[in-house]
């Protein structure tokens, strides 16, 4: 085994050509689709499952694809009210389209953001800016 120290000696260094990036990352491809966009309409007739493994992006955070669930409960009406154990039950049902186990952080990090509401404890409302979801 080498221990780490200093070196003494010369070396050449040799400039390297840079392979052009397409900006994407190998490591994380995006999803078949790409995602939904704030302004593309949204198929709110599809079976929940359905509907989150059609707009979830693969670098969707917790919090996104939370309020992505709740969207799909609600038709994307935000005066619609969901129990949190309705959202956490339908969370349940699909742990490898919503990226695994359900976190309760998920949603003090969606009302962070400003993407939902709680107009009391245990019920979940979307705010008119949960689209922004799809963006950045």
């Amino acid at each position: 085994m080498m221990k780490a120290g200093f070196f003494r000696g010369q070396a050449d260094l040799v400039p390297v050509a840079r392979a052009r990036s397409s900006g994407r990352s190998r490591r994380n491809p995006p999803a078949k689709d790409g995602g939904a966009s704030g302004d593309q309409s949204l198929d709110f007739e599809l079976p929940t499952r359905a509907f989150v493994k059609k707009y979830a992006a693969r670098r969707m955070s917790g919090a996104k694809r939370f309020v992505l669930l709740l969207a799909s409960l609600t038709k994307g009406k935000a005066a619609v009210d969901v129990p949190f154990q309705d959202i956490k039950r339908s969370w349940d049902k699909m742990t490898e389209p919503m990226g695994g186990k359900f976190n309760p952080a998920h949603t003090t990090r969606a009302k962070d953001n400003g993407w939902i509401d709680t107009p009391k404890t245990g019920v979940y409302r979307l705010r008119p800016s949960w689209r922004q979801i799809f963006t950045g």
